[in-house]
């Protein structure tokens, strides 16, 4: 992993990394205000600093709102075990990215896209292809956050969990899905609640 930092106008610096393990091009706002830009080994990074470029107007957004929550974290609750709406800055980032990315690789198709903090649900579709992802998908292993992915995006072709639908969420995922379904519902979203294949629609 090579690591550089390139000055922003407007912005200041960012701290440019070149990973072997990303998959796409991604922005981070950590909640020190640090800002880093993650780029594939496969991706130039001209290529990274021009999509940096711009960004500039969303990152600046960013920026504020961050100050706005500094000034109001001293009141949110503690120990709740769920990401602050700091954190969820970058987790919009990474699931929206990836979302993009699988639905282009597999050839689906979605509406709109919502990233909601649910303590019931990792995901959803709706009938009309509308697709809401759990926040706290961040916390969990790649290759899990990568099975609710696409088995929301599976959701737009096959509404039901048929034969039909598990062959389709098979071959996306590269075989396994039902073992890491079961892997999931190990995986607790609240203190009573867990997730799962009943906890995806």
């Amino acid at each position: 992993m090579n690591i550089a930092t390139m000055e922003v106008p407007d912005v200041g610096p960012v701290t440019v990394i070149k990973s072997d393990r990303a998959k796409y091009i991604r922005i981070t706002i950590r909640p020190d205000e640090t800002i880093r830009l993650t780029v594939p080994k496969r991706v130039s990074v001209e290529k990274g600093r021009r999509f940096l470029r711009s960004k500039v107007p969303w990152i600046k957004k960013s920026l504020r709102r961050l100050e706005r929550l500094k000034s109001t974290e001293q009141n949110s609750p503690l120990g709740s075990g769920l990401p602050s709406e700091i954190d969820e800055l970058e987790t919009q980032d990474v699931l929206i990215g990836r979302l993009e990315e699988m639905a282009r690789i597999h050839h689906l198709k979605y509406g709109k896209v919502t990233i909601r903090n649910q303590k019931t649900k990792w995901g959803s579709c709706s009938s009309k292809n509308n697709i809401s992802l759990n926040v706290n998908l961040l916390r969990l292993p790649e290759p899990l956050r990568d099975y609710v992915i696409l088995h929301e995006l599976v959701h737009t072709r096959f509404k039901n969990h048929g034969k039909e639908f598990w062959a389709e969420l098979d071959r996306a995922v590269g075989g396994g899905a039902k073992e890491l379904a079961r892997k999931l519902k190990k995986h607790r979203l609240g203190p009573s609640t867990t997730g799962g294949m009943e906890r995806l629609i």
